[in-house]
């Protein structure tokens, strides 16, 4: 199996609320991808968070638990 060049660069967070993994990139931007049921990303599709437009029913207080988690753990 050939490894995943996100996984070893950035921490990664799944959510299974979203169905998205999540990271910080070197900028600290926010980014995603869509995680599969086998727990496997969908590295290839990736987006910014703050790029999405669709924001209807967003529950705001997990996404923002992620994004702090993930602050918390950057480059630990």
């Amino acid at each position: 199996m050939k490894p995943n060049l996100f996984e070893q660069m950035f921490q990664t967070v799944i959510s299974e609320h979203f169905g998205r993994t999540f990271w910080l990139d070197k900028e600290m931007e926010l980014c995603s991808a869509p995680t599969y049921t086998d727990g496997s990303t969908d590295w290839d599709t990736w987006d910014y968070v703050s790029e999405w437009t669709e924001l209807d029913g967003l529950n705001l207080d997990r996404l923002l638990s992620i994004h702090r988690d993930l602050i918390k753990n950057y480059n630990v």
